[in-house]
């Protein structure tokens, strides 16, 4: 299996009509809290919805973001990194933030 849960985006897409974009984790109550919640599902989700609805230059940032925190171990302990929920999705809008204004 390459990656599992904590990087799986979901849609239930309904083309033309209303549809819902959610990460495939669910919830963790378990960790809620901790700061160690693997936050890049739900990026992926949100890159998902980007480009459900035609962004496809800003669903394409997330995905590079993504792949750079990936690529520069800037993850939370759950896949090996040592960082904090907060600060990795802080990156990731940093970086984002930097692509989308090239």
């Amino acid at each position: 299996m390459a990656g599992g849960l904590g990087l799986a985006p979901s849609g239930n897409i309904h083309p033309g009509r209303t549809s819902l974009f959610e990460p495939v984790h669910g919830s963790a109550p378990n960790i809620a809290g901790k700061g160690i919640a693997n936050p890049l599902g739900s990026v992926l989700t949100a890159g998902m919805l980007l480009e459900f609805l035609g962004w496809e230059r800003e669903a394409a940032g997330v995905h590079y973001a993504v792949k750079e925190a990936l690529l520069k171990d800037y993850l939370t302990p759950e896949l090996g990194g040592a960082k904090k929920t907060a600060e990795v999705g802080d990156w990731i809008a940093e970086r984002f933030q930097s692509i989308a204004t090239i």
